[in-house]
């Protein structure tokens, strides 16, 4: 081994470096400069202590000569190679050329074993561990060419935006392991209510080169299928019950929010959802070639969330949803078994009343307390009262044409789902009736982030971003990166406990 007299003399650099960091504070106080030149200034020094840092293991660790030849365990003996190998390794303060000794069964061969590469556990890319949950965290917020600006202005560290590409497509393939690999949170921080809502949202797809051009899509209202592809968005959570009034629902869905509450103190706290975990999942082929259906595997995953999360069924299970028929029978495929709540998302009512209002309403005012009068029925329990109201009102007003179609799709929506509708059942026992989590699901995991201007994917693109921006919006990032990192060293340098009953030869 170098010893610890070798190892500071080549570290004089090293030392020379951080002591021009010190000077550099001194020269800051005499000099009264700026703070924001400090910090750029320190920050400078600190990437290039950095770099030296490395550059000192590198040259200590030398060339990763163990020996003419290495037995691995299974009693296959491998010959190191003639000729050093190089590699490049990108971390966060610089890219580095290494020169190594590899060994394989002779040359031509695979290599088998790299000691350098197995005792540092690098990764097989040339891009650090760091510099990827750098970048990847980035890219959850952020454009890919955006991502490669901020990460070179900060440590000088030049990438290509095909390579962020490909680093989050090939994370992404370890999502569905780390997802599989989870346990339950803990019983003692689950809330007494168990929720699952789960909706669709269209993401714009980048057509192949050589596909028909798109003809009168401006003028064509609906779906865009060529444009879009549709992606299941689940979420799984608890909540503690949170009993209300209608009137107390009605006053909050008309409040007026730029008018602050008077006492605040009197305002109940709304529980929070806990452990609230998200998936989403477009149709796709996978990584090991297999066609995957989206929103079946979003629906599965839930139910198998549900049973994890609430073994023996003791708490109620509420499911929100909107209106849309083709979710519903999914969830009864794939939850026939399971005694749930089924419950209409309040806020896909009340557009609807809205819609009503004005066919019925000559004014802003009049069609506010339509809607408000209307909500309160509802919200007690008298969803057939209502439309039998819009009805006799279209009829008393000589409805025809598009009017009275447009209330007889009100109206009909109403009766279909009359039965998800027993709003005055719900608010007594507390639970939720507003998909407020997967509307904002919706949002951040798609919108937010895949549907900026002028965006367009790919489906081999957009399925890992729509995983991993479901592992960071549910809080898991960090748990996901160990995981991730973890698993690409147990992959890639299989023999890397070896190392240590190896003669290694360390650099002079």
């Amino acid at each position: 081994m170098m010893t610890q007299e070798q190892l500071v003399a080549k570290g004089q650099d090293l030392y020379g470096q951080v002591d021009a960091l010190v000077e550099l504070i001194y020269s800051a106080i005499q000099e009264e400069v700026p703070m924001h030149d400090v910090e750029k200034n320190v920050l400078a020094r600190v990437l290039e202590i950095g770099r030296g840092s490395l550059q000192l293991l590198f040259d200590a660790l030398g060339t990763g000569d163990v020996g003419p030849t290495v037995e691995l365990p299974d009693g296959q003996v491998l010959k190191r190679l003639e000729d050093l190998r190089k590699r490049s390794y990108q971390s966060i303060f610089h890219e580095f050329e290494l020169e190594r000794y590899v060994y394989a069964e002779r040359e031509g061969q695979k290599i088998e074993f790299v000691p350098l590469d197995a005792r540092l556990a690098l990764p097989d890319s040339k891009f650090s561990f760091l510099l990827q949950d750098f970048d990847q965290n980035l890219t959850m917020e952020q454009p890919f060419g955006q991502v490669k600006q901020t990460i070179a202005r900060i440590l000088g560290v030049e990438q290509h935006v095909d390579s962020l590409e490909r680093m989050n497509r090939k994370m992404g393939e370890h999502v569905e392991a780390f997802h599989f690999k989870q346990q339950p949170p803990p019983a003692e921080e689950e809330a007494a209510i168990v929720v699952e809502t789960a909706d669709g949202k269209g993401i714009p797809i980048r057509r192949p080169a050589d596909a028909p051009p798109i003809q009168d899509h401006e003028r064509r209202s609906g779906p865009k299928p060529d444009r879009k592809k549709m992606a299941t968005v689940a979420s799984v959570y608890t909540v503690d019950p949170f009993v209300r009034t209608p009137e107390e629902v009605v006053e909050s869905l008309f409040r007026d929010p730029q008018i602050k509450d008077k006492d605040k103190k009197s305002k109940r706290k709304r529980p929070r959802p806990r452990h609230r975990r998200m998936r989403a999942s477009l149709n796709f082929v996978n990584f090991q070639g297999d066609p995957i259906c989206g929103r079946a595997a979003m629906f599965g995953w839930m139910t198998d969330e549900i049973a994890w999360r609430n073994p023996d069924g003791r708490k109620p299970l509420v499911s929100i949803m909107d209106g849309e028929e083709s979710l519903w029978r999914e969830l009864e495929v794939f939850q026939d078994h399971l005694d749930r709540v089924e419950i209409l998302d309040l806020l896909h009512v009340t557009p609807r009343l809205w819609d009503a209002a004005r066919l019925f309403c000559d004014s802003n005012t009049h069609a506010e307390h339509y809607v408000r009068e209307r909500v309160t029925k509802i919200l007690c329990g008298d969803s057939p009262g209502v439309v039998r109201g819009m009805r006799q009102m279209a009829s008393r007003r000589g409805f025809s044409g598009k009017a009275k179609e447009k209330v007889d799709k009100i109206c009909n929506y109403f009766e279909k789902n009359h039965h998800r509708m027993r709003y005055d059942q719900y608010l007594a026992a507390g639970y939720p009736i507003a998909s407020g989590v997967i509307e904002g699901a919706c949002r951040h995991v798609v919108k937010d982030r895949m549907e900026r201007t002028g965006m367009n994917w790919i489906i081999e693109g957009a399925q890992p971003m729509l995983d991993l921006r479901c592992v960071f919006l549910s809080g898991q990032w960090d748990e996901f990166m160990e995981s991730y990192i973890n698993s690409q060293i147990k992959s890639t340098h299989p023999y890397r406990a070896m190392i240590d009953s190896l003669p290694w030869q360390m650099a002079v």
